[in-house]
């Protein structure tokens, strides 16, 4: 994995945990836990280039 993809996969990460943040802070628990199966996704396309 470059640079450019590993940012690009921070940035998006770290969009969706605010993302969750917001709506966890605005009452809305559906919407803030409705970004989890991005991050189980995140997690599958990562995991293979770790060594």
């Amino acid at each position: 994995m470059n640079k450019f993809s590993a940012l690009l996969l921070v940035l998006f990460v770290l969009c969706i945990i605010g993302y969750s943040t917001w709506q966890l802070f605005n009452g809305n628990l559906e919407a803030a836990f409705s970004a989890f199966p991005f991050l189980v996704i995140v997690y599958l396309f990562v995991k293979p280039w770790k060594r």
